[in-house]
């Protein structure tokens, strides 16, 4: 079915409209007609018309204080105006193009310029159209693929976890614990108004996977040294595969969740107050390495207690250190879920 193409006229002189609508419906386009800005506003709130075709000269509201209207509303600001005016100077025009006209036709007319117009806008605004959509296409296609990507990637880590607990028991643990600790941290955080549209539930999910994916190199490197002369070899081995962490940081570029590992490897030991390495402070030590730099930590030393010790001291240990090793909106919210991270 052939698409209907709406174009608005707008003119104060009605034998102008006439003119104008006979050659537009000539043409095979459906015309919407208003003799007032006023009017031309009320059809828009109903119609969203192709193109716009309107007088500069109208009582009351000019042509120009509508084109400005059209460009400033989200719904309409896509639709092309062409000003037919008996105004024609240079200053005219200046004018017209800065309101937002695609076009200028001055008056008289004749009908073959006025069909020529009409046609090239109408016909670089279905490109534009046809472009806009095969972009959020793309972009959608794209997002897929990363996303299926990312899923591989987490699928395949949940494996080397399974690999790593059956080497060591506590070493998978403790990466599981870690990775679930960045969970709750995030989600509790973003219910802060400050973070409600920064943690999303993707960033959530992938700041998990990333922290896992760090701490498998610090893992590995405890084990060798717990390892002893019969496990050095074999562990030593094993270091040399955890150094694809340092190709974290090019990788990045291909996911969110390599992208996200990178700024944990790299700025996890930033303190807050500045005084870690890198020299970061505050806020400009990217988020997910500073929940990372919180929930390894209290995972670390709970990891180490017997199962009788209480884990007070060390969320005392964490609360001492807010402002200076912590962001103390974490530590805040650390303070009100860590029996969840202590218990997983």
């Amino acid at each position: 079915m052939k698409e209907e193409i709406k174009i608005l006229i707008v003119d104060d002189i009605g034998m102008n409209v006439e003119m104008i609508k006979n050659i537009i419906e000539a043409r095979g386009y459906t015309t919407l007609c208003a003799l007032s800005v006023r009017e031309a506003v009320n059809i828009l709130k109903k119609e969203l018309p192709s193109l716009i075709l309107s007088d500069i000269s109208m009582p009351e509201i000019d042509g120009l204080s509508f084109c400005r209207m059209v460009k400033s509303n989200p719904k309409t600001k896509e639709i092309p105006v062409i000003f037919i005016s008996i105004l024609d100077t240079v200053e005219e025009k200046e004018r017209a193009f800065d309101a937002g006209a695609a076009d200028f036709i001055s008056k008289p007319f004749n009908a073959e310029e006025v069909i020529m117009r009409v046609d090239n806008h109408l016909n670089f605004s279905r490109m534009k159209r046809e472009m806009a959509d095969y972009n959020h296409m793309m972009h959608q296609l794209v997002e897929k693929q990363q996303k299926q990507l990312e899923e591989e990637q987490t699928r395949i880590l949940s494996i080397v976890i399974r690999m790593l607990e059956r080497l060591d028991g506590s070493m998978g643990r403790r990466l599981k614990n870690v990775g679930e600790s960045c969970r709750i941290l995030s989600q509790s955080l973003q219910l802060l108004p400050k973070y409600e549209n920064v943690i999303t539930d993707r960033f959530t999910e992938t700041i998990g996977s990333a922290a896992e994916l760090c701490s498998i190199e610090s893992l590995l490197q405890d084990f060798a040294r717990n390892a002893g002369a019969q496990g050095m070899e074999s562990a030593g081995q094993a270091l040399q595969r955890a150094g694809f962490l340092e190709e974290i940081a090019e990788d990045g570029k291909k996911s969110k969740l390599l992208a996200m590992a990178s700024n944990i490897e790299k700025y996890r030991s930033a303190h807050w107050d500045g005084t870690g390495s890198p020299e970061l402070k505050g806020e400009n030590i990217p988020l997910e390495a500073r929940i990372m730099a919180l929930a390894e930590d209290f995972s670390i030393q709970i990891g180490k207690m017997e199962e009788e010790e209480n884990p007070a001291k060390e969320v005392q240990k964490i609360n001492e250190q807010s402002g200076r090793l912590y962001d103390p909106d974490i530590v805040r919210v650390f303070n009100k879920v860590w029996q969840r991270m202590a218990d997983f």
